[in-house]
């Protein structure tokens, strides 16, 4: 249904694939996180138009260069910010928990390129 790539090494990378619909249009997904050494995989859902509101927020940066683009939902198994320093490169900054109960998170840093953002926004708006 919707494939969004974050990150370009198979070391440094958020893969966000769509593989349904729930109740109320949340968005059901499967999310790989990879950094460094670390890697997992879980299932979460996005309400109605937090993935479209991030694909908006990365325009505007890859607009200006400067500022952040935040993913923050409702159901903060995946959090996101993307900063840029004004001179074209974007750290990417993440939260992943798969299960809130058990405490268990991943923490994460990468980089990425300017040039990454338009496709970035592009799959995001379309999910």
């Amino acid at each position: 249904m919707g494939h969004i790539a974050i990150g370009n090494s198979e070391s440094e990378r958020v893969i966000i694939e769509i593989v349904g619909r729930g109740a109320e249009e949340w968005a059901i997904a499967h999310v790989e996180v990879a950094c460094d050494a670390w890697r997992g995989a879980f299932r979460c859902e996005f309400c109605a138009g937090e993935l479209h509101q991030f694909g908006k927020e990365i325009q505007q940066l890859y607009r200006t260069l400067d500022g952040t683009a935040k993913l923050a939902p409702i159901e903060p198994n995946l959090e996101l910010k993307l900063t840029g320093d004004g001179k074209g490169h974007i750290t990417v900054a993440g939260k992943a928990v798969a299960q809130f109960h058990t405490g268990t998170y991943l923490i994460f840093n990468f980089s990425l390129d300017q040039t990454q953002l338009p496709a970035i926004a592009a799959a995001l708006l379309r999910t």
